[in-house]
């Protein structure tokens, strides 16, 4: 293992010279710079944070959405062995309050005048604070910073660098809005670099990813670091809907992605075809349902016979081309997290000939901890653990995790970070899990998201909400009925959907609000999740919904910056609509028992 990421970055730079190691889109063409570049411009911001006086392991903070110079920033306080501290753009006021305060950076790097003013009203000093883009009073432009008098020796602070360093803090979300800062070393992320090459094998210098996921999350952030690390081209953008269409002519080989990018794209997919005649679309219904079955056999051994490889010719130039060109072409790996993906959409991606290698991790484990291997794919799954991890189940089946990539703690937070901790130092990651015959793990739920019904049943809310939330009529889902002999479901619908059938019944009205409590909308919602529950188990049924017409925004707080729930504030900020399920509600009837073969234990 390397003893410094800057080591292998200045080697890349060195072997790499002419090629691209990053392009940014602007002014509507793909911009590159090359390696030598590159490293030129980390060596400029470590030159400046040595002008303003950043000692070894001081606190800078990063507070920006995506783009080339988030990560030049990141590199360049890792140069000088400072230690950065991501805000993501999303965060709360408090959450911004809280992490200034506990961090007092003497240097700032923010994004914009919008997220400057944001960070002056609440940092308890004020900051130098570098703006990456457009200007504001009491901030430097980014060009103005780097241009210092000399240039300073960075190399020798940089050559006194170990792997012991630490390297960030990056501050997570637990469901009651207390943000914790996460210590991660240099040691973890070199890990990372390591564990990932046995389970990417085929991916090097000439291939090319694509950042989709904000930096400021460790997933995006480790993933980055570690493409740089292995030579490829990275590829920078806004973070907006037209990330999604610069895919195509970007042409990355790897993304991450969270589930529901790709739960969209499947439901776009099968829409165009369900679109088609009857005739073309049995057809492509059949050659999609094979291609599947094929790929299920390979994975166990089994190759297609002569006629069927006619046929999955067949499907690949009806349906499966068409998705690969939708990100480019050239797409090979698909890296899934912070989710669970549904079986369905795994598979047909999965037959679509991208690998979806669906990992597991958090932020105080540097992001990984399990991934699938390469040709191993097994959905409802997250792989098998990395080299050098020791991964066992504890209490309640808890997972719980020890080896190098696992946080030092939680910043200025002892008390937290022993409760997270076992007696003989296994980071307890509260979530709930089971190894398969294989050794494959599964993720059944977050322990202490777990329900309990008056009948005294646990169920897992998670696994719920994913199959509500895999309805193409509904948005998000948010299972309640603790304390409760039922189960209830807050619903945000897909408004254009329900607006679409309100038009074909020819029902007027004047509202979202105005449409969500309409009997004929809501006994349309209960049909269709008739259907989609009918093989549940007894006690997972939900029984009871309401549907709401605003959804559920990190803004409002109710969802964390990765997009998770925050259960409390979710039944503080509902706790009416709930209590009306008690009272009245609108009842899923189940037409039938649920099939004892299917039937969740």
């Amino acid at each position: 293992m390397p003893s410094t990421y800057l080591s292998i970055l200045q080697e890349n730079g060195r072997r790499f010279a002419s090629r691209d190691a990053y392009r940014v889109f602007r002014d509507g063409r793909w911009q590159g710079v090359s390696w030598t570049g590159f490293w030129e411009r980390i060596g400029k911001v470590a030159c400046a944070l040595l002008h303003h006086g950043v000692a070894e392991q001081e606190l800078v903070v990063l507070y920006a959405p995506n783009c080339p110079e988030w990560t030049e920033a990141d590199l360049g306080c890792l140069a000088v062995r400072a230690v950065t501290v991501p805000i993501h753009t999303t965060s709360s006021r408090e959450a911004v309050r809280q992490i200034l305060a506990e961090t007092s950076p003497r240097v700032a790097f923010v994004g914009n005048p919008e997220l400057a003013a944001m960070l002056l009203a609440h940092a308890p000093q004020t900051p130098t604070v570098v703006l990456l883009e457009g200007e504001h009073p009491g901030c430097v432009t980014l060009e103005r910073f780097l241009d210092c008098p000399a240039r300073l020796d960075w190399d020798e602070r940089m050559k006194h660098a170990t792997p012991e360093d630490l390297w960030t803090i990056v501050y997570t979300s637990g469901t009651t809005g207390e943000v914790r800062g996460a210590m991660l070393t240099q040691q973890s992320i070199l890990f990372q670099i390591e564990s990932h090459r046995s389970r990417l094998p085929d991916l090097d210098h000439r291939d090319s990813s694509f950042c989709l996921l904000p930096l400021s999350h460790i997933f995006e952030r480790g993933w980055t670091f570690i493409q740089y690390a292995w030579g490829m081209t990275q590829h920078y953008c806004k973070v907006d809907p037209q990330a999604i269409h610069l895919l195509r002519n970007a042409r990355p080989s790897i993304l991450c992605l969270v589930p529901r990018i790709l739960e969209k794209i499947y439901l776009v997919v099968h829409e165009t075809f369900n679109s088609k005649p009857a005739p073309i679309r049995n057809l492509i219904q059949r050659l999609v349902a094979l291609a599947i079955e094929v790929s299920r056999g390979r994975r166990e051994g089994r190759e297609p016979s002569a006629w069927q490889k006619v046929q999955l010719a067949l499907a690949d130039a009806l349906v499966f081309s068409k998705v690969r060109a939708l990100f480019g072409g050239r797409l090979k790996h698909c890296v899934v997290g912070s989710a669970a993906l549904s079986t369905k959409v795994h598979e047909f991606f999965n037959a679509a000939g991208i690998f979806i290698n669906c990992g597991y991790g958090l932020t105080e484990t540097t992001a990984t901890l399990s991934s699938t291997p390469l040709g191993s794919s097994t959905p409802g799954s997250v792989g098998l653990a990395l080299e050098g991890l020791e991964i066992r189940l504890g209490e309640e089946s808890e997972i719980q995790v020890q080896g190098p990539t696992v946080m030092q703690g939680y910043y200025l937070k002892p008390e937290a970070t022993a409760e997270v901790f076992t007696p003989d130092g296994f980071f307890k990651t509260g979530d709930v899990g089971r190894f398969d015959s294989r050794g494959f793990l599964h993720i059944t739920d977050r322990l202490k998201d777990l329900i309990r019904t008056s009948t005294g049943k646990f169920v897992a809310p998670q696994y719920l909400e994913a199959r509500l939330a895999s309805c193409p009529l509904i948005e998000q889902a948010a299972v309640v009925g603790e304390g409760r002999s039922w189960l209830g479901a807050l619903l945000v619908p897909d408004f254009s959907r329900l607006e679409e059938y309100a038009r074909q019944i020819g029902l007027a009205h004047h509202s979202r609000e105005d449409l969500v409590g309409r009997p004929e909308i809501i006994a349309f919602v209960k049909q269709t999740l008739d259907e989609l529950l009918r093989d549940v188990a007894r006690h997972e049924r939900v029984q009871r919904i309401v549907l709401l017409a605003q959804p559920f925004t990190i803004q409002a707080g109710e969802l964390t910056p990765t997009l998770k729930l925050r259960r409390k504030i979710i039944a503080e900020r509902y706790r009416e609509a709930i209590a009306r399920m008690d009272d009245w509600c609108h009842e899923i009837q189940l037409t039938s028992e649920p099939r004892a073969a299917d039937a969740r234990p």
